[in-house]
């Protein structure tokens, strides 16, 4: 994932700003069920995440996408 120092760049087409993401997580959540029964997530806290792919939606290339240094 990026950080404050790092973005994603497509190196096929140099995309700086449009991918799909597939990630896994695994989270628990606080949820409060109202009287009607509808369920609202309070709180969650992700406990693992592993992303499984990152796909560029200019070019649609999978595997081309690097994180490059933020300019400053």
């Amino acid at each position: 994932m990026p950080t404050s120092d790092t973005r994603w760049r497509c190196t096929q087409c140099g995309n700086l700003t449009r991918f799909d993401v597939t990630r896994r997580s695994r989270v628990r959540e606080f949820l409060h069920v109202d009287l009607a029964g509808e369920p609202t997530v309070e709180e969650r806290e992700v406990l693992d995440e592993v992303v499984e792919s990152v796909r560029c939606r200019w070019c649609d290339g999978v595997g081309t996408v690097d994180l490059v240094p933020r300019p400053a």
